[in-house]
């Protein structure tokens, strides 16, 4: 009897909504993951929900609509201004949607924020993580609620060992480490590494394209805003 193969869904996307990082806009990534007949689609700017209403808008006017069973998910990668390895964070429910709100709302509100360029810190997704002097154990623990996917900060694997078990013994069954192929002629090395890295750590691994734009007209546009940046 044969396996049904699982389908694939793109759970890393950045939109032109990231300012000077993306090269598509939300609507056209989304439609684009429906037409390929991928089973769902995650769109996660950097530090922001700003794209997922358009997202949302291009797939319910799809013409003709996207396979049965594809689902559209909700997300934002959060990007840290003291060396954590960016997170894509997935709220399970309307709460954990809003917890995820407040907490970017308050990076942005930081007197070193830039627009753009919110100053986000591993310690603010829970008080125990803080390094601050004094602690607000009462503080609102942002990590409720959410999935994770930690994305390995190849400058620091250290540091991303770091980040990962403590994301795994906070928020046990929610985390996955990111694989995407680069192209640079180390893959098959990345790859070996973030496979023993989720190995020792106990998480599984998750396959991703890390996508920023959605077809390969669009590389030269990437190009040049990535020069700008």
């Amino acid at each position: 009897m044969s396996r049904a193969v699982p389908g694939y869904v793109e759970l890393v996307s950045t939109s032109n909504f990231s300012f000077l990082r993306g090269g598509s806009h939300p609507e056209e990534l989304a439609i684009t993951a429906g037409v390929l007949g991928l089973k769902g689609f995650g769109l996660c700017d950097r530090n922001s929900f700003a794209g997922v209403v358009r997202a949302y808008v291009g797939l319910r006017d799809m013409e003709p609509r996207p396979p049965e069973g594809f689902r559209y998910l909700v997300g934002t990668r959060l990007c840290f201004a003291d060396g954590t390895p960016d997170i894509v964070a997935y709220p399970t429910d309307r709460e954990a949607y809003g917890r995820l709100c407040k907490l970017l709302s308050q990076a942005n509100l930081n007197k070193d924020s830039e627009k753009g360029n919110s100053r986000l810190a591993f310690g603010d997704l829970a008080p125990s993580w803080s390094t601050a002097k004094v602690v607000d154990l009462s503080a609102e623990d942002f990590t409720v609620g959410q999935q994770f996917i930690v994305l390995p900060r190849e400058q620091d694997w250290q540091r991303t060992e770091t980040t990962l078990r403590a994301l795994a013994v906070r928020a046990p069954g929610r985390v996955w480490l990111g694989a995407a192929c680069r192209f640079g002629g180390s893959d098959r090395a990345r790859l070996n590494r973030i496979a023993d890295l989720a190995h020792r750590v106990g998480v599984p691994m998750l396959a991703t394209n890390d996508v920023l734009y959605h077809e390969p007209g669009r590389r030269v546009l990437q190009d040049v805003v990535t020069c700008i940046r």
